[in-house]
């Protein structure tokens, strides 16, 4: 059964444009409503990833400069594994030496002697992956993170080793001379105290020996008592090999690196711009978990939870109501009653209104409890208006849910079985 999923970002939660498809973001939500931990795990610094997140609204752990810091779900540090000053002076000597430019990436920024040269460096290797970037996209984003402060422009990046309140936690270098990047990580290994990867063609990344994603995910999985056999790991790059190792389900994207497919339980069979992060890891939730019978159930349980915040000072009659959107996320509402009686709101709408003022209108299904004084002995079918609400976002498959428990309830067919002759859109065309 799979409790936890663990996905990189750039080359595998992302697209080619750093932004999530809407298939994984789906994909999230299904997982956060069946009780599976999602975590990101990405060679990013945290205040690099947060963007793509927040604007998927996307609350999670964040395992961060490939595991050099770990970040709970409220932004606090769960655990943080600089470099140490000889190892900085040791990478920086060996890059220096092979003309290989680099950045350092510290706890509150990241040190770059040219912000050009990296932005020109990503496109490129955009480009050797067979997709055409939006250079304009890519080139507002770096000036956005410039403005912000979350990459600032040195002459010497050798300056800010040493800073007390930002300790350095990763260097990546970046050239398009494989054979130099070759060589430089090659010596770079002679260094036990160091681990050398590459999250792409052109870089290496080095970091304290134990700042691994593996390692990181480890933590995570000991703080919610889940064991790896049960957890998903999926990720593009050499940087993800750590922590796909160590877990049951291992997965390599498509446009990944050869190496980790290889060595990968799974390839997918899309590429990341392709949602194949979703494509893949629904297949092997419905293969291992109960979802069809599970989901009713959470609706019925996420119902059940919403009657105690019913306003039903005049009947004491409290229904609570959980629709389930087509993107994955589940809302609920309860009935809300007003001492002239036609304002009253049943739960069903509070339910469906929330959902539409945040802009969702696609639903598969709606599960409702309800009861006097909140005894859910029989079960509480919705009035007519209601019911004429639903017709108006529920397409033909749609399903009604009634429930007296999370294991007691009856599913409905809506059109077919509650509200055959209805009005709706349809109606207005003729």
């Amino acid at each position: 059964m799979i409790k936890l999923i663990a996905s990189d970002m750039d080359g595998t939660l992302l697209n080619h444009n750093h932004k999530i498809p809407k298939e994984n973001v789906k994909l999230i939500n299904f997982a956060k409503n069946q009780g599976i931990e999602f975590v990101v795990a990405t060679g990013r610094a945290y205040y690099e990833a947060l963007p793509a997140l927040n604007e998927e609204n996307i609350n999670c752990d964040v395992i961060s400069f490939n595991g050099g810091i770990v970040y709970d779900k409220n932004g606090n540090i769960i655990s943080i594994t600089p470099m140490l000053p000889k190892d900085l002076y040791y990478t920086i000597e060996i890059l220096k030496s092979f003309d290989i430019s680099y950045q350092l990436y510290t706890k509150n920024t990241i040190y770059t002697t040219s912000i050009e040269t990296d932005t020109n460096a990503y496109i490129d290797l955009i480009r050797s992956n067979g997709y055409e970037p939006d250079v304009e996209h890519l080139r507002a984003e770096a000036q956005q993170k410039l403005e912000v402060g979350y990459i600032t422009e040195v002459e010497n990046i050798e300056l800010y080793l040493n800073e007390k309140e930002n300790p350095p936690i990763k260097i990546i270098a970046i050239s398009n001379d494989i054979s130099k990047l070759e060589n430089a990580a090659k010596l770079l290994s002679e260094n036990t105290s160091i681990s050398v990867t590459s999250s792409g063609a052109n870089n290496i990344e080095i970091m304290h020996k134990n700042a691994t994603k593996g390692t990181a995910l480890k933590e995570i999985a000991k703080i919610y008592g889940i064991n790896l056999e049960n957890a998903v790991a999926i990720g593009d790059n050499l940087n993800d090999q750590a922590m796909l190792d160590i877990v049951g389900y291992s997965v390599a994207m498509k446009n990944g690196n050869i190496k980790l497919k290889e060595q990968a339980k799974y390839v997918t069979e899309k590429t990341n711009s392709e949602g194949g992060v979703a494509d893949t890891i629904f297949k092997l939730i419905e293969q291992n978990n109960k979802i069809k019978e599970d989901i009713n159930e959470v609706l019925v349980k996420a119902a059940i939870e919403a009657t105690k915040y019913a306003y039903v000072p005049y009947s004491n009659f409290k229904v609570g109501a959980a629709i389930l959107a087509e993107n994955g996320k589940i809302y609920t509402g309860c009935n809300i009653e007003n001492a002239s009686y036609s304002p009253t709101n049943c739960a069903e709408r509070t339910a469906i209104f929330k959902a539409v003022s945040e802009g969702v209108t696609k639903f598969k299904k709606i599960a409702v409890v309800g009861g006097p004084n909140g005894n859910l002995e029989n079960y509480c079918p919705p009035c007519g208006v209601c019911r004429q609400v639903i017709s108006e976002f529920a397409d033909k498959d749609f399903e009604l849910i009634l429930g007296t428990s999370e294991n007691t309830y009856a599913v409905y067919n809506f059109f077919e079985e509650v509200l055959p002759l209805s009005f709706t859109s349809k109606e207005l065309k003729k």
